[in-house]
């Protein structure tokens, strides 16, 4: 009795096994380009803003408070 994962590994030997020729493929986009097709793609829209907003704040909060060896200078 074959358990269920040799089942699924016999099922797609074919592919596996297959000789894939990919110059035969028409139009094929060099790796190069094809990143540069996701560059400008922002998942999170307007988070670099609010990051460096929030930067801006925590550094201007930091910088008003007194350090207590700001004196012994």
């Amino acid at each position: 009795m074959k358990n269920q994962k040799q089942e699924k590994a016999g099922k797609y030997d074919d592919l596996l096994d297959y000789d894939w020729n990919y110059d035969s493929l028409p139009n094929r986009m060099p790796l190069s380009q094809r990143a540069k097709i996701f560059l400008p793609f922002a998942a999170l829209t307007g988070f670099d803003q609010a990051l460096e907003e929030t930067l801006r704040t925590e550094i201007a909060e930091m910088e008003e408070k007194v350090s207590p060896f700001e004196g012994l200078k």
